[in-house]
């Protein structure tokens, strides 16, 4: 009965479907907005126009902005970052450099299906495990039926013991036949989950006959099942999680900690920031003005939008940014959330849910259709309308969220304002790809935003982000962080030269002796810093181009670099200036310079205190260079005393060059004109970057390590070179590739030479081992 009914369900769908296209429906159009103001020359890739168009907020240089916000339930990853980076960047380009008045709003999405199930299951198990002493056999009776109900429901398959998932495993290929998977990467997930418990239960089986059954085991058989148990248990008790509270600490904790990586990773907090759970009974009041104006309908106790009386009618359009997926049902129950069962109240399978009837285990709140819970959607509509009214200049997301949540979003808003363009300009942040694959949460392919901060620096991340263009694809791989990280050290370098030479140059003071120095180098210096200027320009005014505007200062940089290199004496110190006071503008829009460090040129380094500032406490800041200086002096005192020998009195030079100075925040250059330039730099970030080299050097050890122990005649008969060629001779060296074509002569002697440079490789590595 009830498939019949789902089946009618879908046969008046389709119809109305057909009826519409067979109707001339008129195509939807965007409308350019309007201002007598005087407009910057901004022009923004637009996704509702899928084009490049003018940006003309309705106001003046005022911007009514709405970005969309977490769903706080789990630590904040590098998508995230992705996202709020991203449009941190852009914020600051139109607000620092462009002087746009913004108002960004942003939301925490605080009731949601994923909070509940996580509050849920984060709550029973934590029950469970308190309950638990030692590893016992009902324990493991528990986990053992815990995994069999994971496997049904997640795997589709049927067990009763740990030995028939042992036949299962096989007969799937351990998880990896492409017949299995169905190209699903979730199906490899849920398949390492099971296969982590299974593996668990037997070692506990083995623990309890041996008589271990402590804390210990018993703490490895719960790490080890823990999807599979918070499932069990969720589904034989999440029903009788019914406290509010339980709920909203699970959100308060996230959101807190968001806010603690936004701040690690210099993002500037929303105007306004507004939370789901404080405007309910806003929602409630939007989803009736819905229903009045006869686009949503009420079955059940549920509220569902009716995508067939809106799409078409009075000016309206559905699925504004991805037209062509307004069908695809998969993406919509994709957005309905884990808990939503409402197929067969449907009068349309594409219809979403606007007010949920809520299950025993789920938050509740009144209204006319009984108690229940805002849906996804329409929960960012009603914030952003209520905080910034009828009309939104800018809306901002990840692109994973354009349809359906965005869509469904301006179809709500608009059907309750009975408006057709909510929204002037819609941007979306490209993709993160991690080591090439999309980063998905759902698949547990994701870094967190503090693991990735044990890594990297805050800075080099950013200028990651600023070196690929904000609508398109970021990879963020070991490679594309080496690039950040070179970069990085352009402008660092840049930075501590010019601060050392101004420094020299007003500590001296020199007279002017007659000389004109201000020539036909200075003049040409001047120009490609005016060319750059307009460049730069002309890059942020296209879309925000940062990936331009950062190769347009890396050019100045170069082209100052090379200035530098004609000496001390040779150079005006004032062009410099004006080099790096512009570089240090666009670095501290781009948001490179945490807020609040006041400084005139580079990242707020060097500048110990001021007068009139705060007292500064100057034994801390002497000392540790007097120490190194005092620990020089004996050291060549003592090598003076015993006859003085030259190259130990050179080492210890360096010693304090390369490795004391430096832990101190002080590098001292060495020129070919015999006066070395003392710079100034962050210590943190001198050790930070010490430590990543060492740790580059180590990988790069290890890599070679690994290279070398492979005998040559092996060398081309790996997993991966045996997709490329299919035949080898006697010393394993390739003779056809994987068509069974012979390879070129030339091709050969290459393969030949590789082979040769690993025998000796190999022959090095055999001899460290006697």
């Amino acid at each position: 009965m009830a498939k019949k009914q789902q089946s009618l369900s879908h046969v008046r769908y389709t119809l109305s479907r057909m009826l519409l296209k067979g109707k001339s429906k008129p195509t939807f159009r965007w409308t350019q907005p309007k201002s007598t103001h005087p407009q910057t020359g901004l022009v923004v890739y637009n996704s509702i126009t899928k084009s490049k168009v003018p940006f003309v907020p309705k106001d003046g240089k005022k911007v009514n902005w709405y970005g969309c916000g977490p769903t706080v339930y789990d630590a904040s990853h590098m998508g995230h970052a992705r996202n709020y980076i991203t449009f941190d960047i852009i914020r600051r380009i139109m607000e620092d450099y462009l002087n746009y008045d913004l108002n960004v709003v942003m939301n925490i999405t605080d009731i949601d299906d994923k909070i509940i199930v996580r509050t849920r299951q984060k709550h029973l198990l934590q029950r469970y495990q308190e309950q638990q002493d030692v590893l016992t056999k009902q324990a493991v009776e528990d986990i053992e039926s815990a995994l069999f109900s994971f496997v049904k429901e997640k795997l589709g398959a049927l067990i009763a013991n740990v030995s028939e998932w042992s036949t299962f495993s096989e007969s799937t290929g351990n998880g990896k036949d492409p017949a299995f998977t169905k190209g699903d990467p979730k199906m490899t997930m849920y398949y390492s989950a099971a296969e982590a418990t299974a593996s668990a239960i037997k070692t506990a089986h083995e623990n309890i006959a041996t008589g271990k059954t402590g804390k210990e085991e018993l703490a490895a058989l719960l790490s080890a099942s823990e999807d599979a148990v918070a499932l069990w248990l969720d589904k034989k008790l999440g029903s009788t999680v019914t406290e509010h509270r339980i709920f909203r600490d699970l959100a308060v904790y996230w959101e807190k900690d968001f806010f603690k990586d936004m701040d690690a990773l210099n993002v500037r907090r929303p105007s306004v920031l507004t939370r789901v759970s404080e405007f309910v009974p806003e929602v409630v009041r939007f989803i009736q003005r819905i229903i009045d104006n006869g686009y949503a309908y009420e079955s059940k106790g549920t509220v569902f939008f009716d995508i067939a009386s809106f799409d078409g009618k009075k000016g309206h359009f559905y699925a504004k940014l991805e037209p062509t997926a307004k069908d695809n049902l998969r993406r919509q129950e994709d957005g309905e959330g884990s808990l939503s069962v409402h197929s067969l109240s449907k009068r349309n399978q594409n219809d979403f849910v606007l007010w949920k009837a809520s299950k025993p285990g789920e938050p509740a709140w009144p209204s006319p259709w009984g108690s229940g819970r805002p849906g996804w959607h329409i929960e960012c509509s009603v914030m952003a309308s209520e905080i910034l009214g009828s009309h939104i200049d800018l809306h901002t997301g990840g692109i994973d969220l354009a349809f359906p949540h965005h869509d469904d979003e301006m179809a709500l808003s608009e059907a309750s304002l009975e408006n057709h363009q909510w929204v002037s300009y819609f941007l979306h942040a490209g993709h993160l790809h991690i080591e090439g694959r999309k980063m998905s949460k759902s698949l547990k392919n994701f870094i967190t935003i503090k693991d990735a901060l044990k890594k990297n620096t805050a800075r080099q991340i950013r200028i990651l982000f600023l070196l690929s263009q904000w609508d398109s694809s970021l990879y963020y791989v070991s490679s594309s962080m080496d690039n950040a990280i070179a970069v990085e050290r352009i402008f660092s370098n840049f930075f501590t030269n010019a601060n050392a030479l101004l420094r020299e140059s007003r500590l001296r003071e020199e007279n002017s002796n007659g000389t004109r120095r201000f020539q036909e180098s200075e003049l040409k210096l001047m120009e490609v810093l005016s060319d750059s200027k307009r460049r730069v320009h002309e890059a942020l005014l296209d879309s925000f181009d940062t990936p331009k505007a950062m190769r347009v200062l890396q050019e100045i940089i170069a082209h100052t670099n090379i200035y530098l290199q004609r000496g001390r004496p040779s150079i005006d110190p004032q062009i410099v200036e004006s080099v790096a006071l512009y570089v240090t503008k666009i670095v501290r829009v781009f948001g490179l310079v945490n807020d609040g460090v006041g400084t005139s040129i580079g990242w707020g380094l060097g500048s110990v205190g001021s007068d009139g500032g705060a007292p500064v406490d100057r034994e801390s800041i002497v000392l540790p260079v007097a120490n190194v200086l005092s620990n020089f002096r004996d050291a060549v005192r003592d090598i003076a005393l015993a006859g003085g020998d030259k190259k130990a009195l050179l080492s210890l030079c360096d010693k304090v060059r390369d490795q004391d100075l430096p832990d101190l925040g002080i590098i001292i250059d060495d020129h070919g004109d015999g006066r070395a330039l003392v710079k100034f730099a962050d210590p943190e970030e001198i050790k930070h970057e010490r430590k990543q080299r060492k740790a580059k050097e180590r990988e790069e050890r290890r890599s070679q390590l690994l290279k070398a122990m492979t005998p040559p005649k092996d060398m081309f008969r790996t997993l991966e070179m045996c997709m490329l060629y299919s035949a080898w001779d006697e010393n394993g060296l390739p003779t056809k590739d994987n068509e069974g074509e012979h390879l070129s002569k030339r091709r050969l002697r290459r393969l030949a030479k590789e082979q040769e440079e690993q025998s000796k490789l190999h022959s090095e590595y055999l001899a460290s081992l006697d």
